[in-house]
């Protein structure tokens, strides 16, 4: 009993050292469950005061997250995309292929700093249709390393 109980003990503690902080959530909503090719996408990253002081310098991760429910309906085998981040001058672009990964992590282009905030992360299409159907939303979470 005593070795089950150190192991949930041990393999608690390992949880809690791998546990990123989030400093930043949030979905936009396509209208009508389409996704035009001239729709952008535009989460403005301004994180809290207190959140931002953390970020001196700090690593960070980009996590994507598509509705699934919409997933279900949505007609193709890949979505396309490019990620465009952009903070003072810089300015970084991903491309992406949203359907070919799970848990979609990508490194943040830039080292944050609470000097960094405000900044945006852009999101559009790079299918040939005009309008995707069947999909509902794609959240952003950017999580400290």
């Amino acid at each position: 009993m005593k070795r089950i109980l150190s192991i949930v003990l041990l393999a608690c503690l390992c949880s809690a050292c791998c546990h990123r902080e989030s400093i930043y959530h949030q979905y936009l909503y396509f209208q009508d469950y389409s996704w035009k090719q001239s729709d952008t996408l535009i989460f403005c990253v301004d994180a809290e005061p207190h959140l931002a002081e953390k970020c001196q310098e700090s690593q960070a991760l980009y996590q994507i997250a598509i509705d699934e429910h919409s997933l279900k309906a949505y007609p193709y085998q890949h979505l396309w995309v490019a990620i465009r981040s952009t903070s003072d001058s810089l300015s970084h672009i991903d491309t992406l292929d949203l359907l070919q990964k799970e848990n979609l992590s990508i490194d943040c282009p830039f080292r944050l700093s609470a000097d960094k905030f405000p900044f945006s992360v852009d999101f559009y299409h790079l299918m040939q249709d005009e309008a995707l159907p069947n999909l509902h939303r794609i959240g952003l979470e950017i999580k400290l390393l």
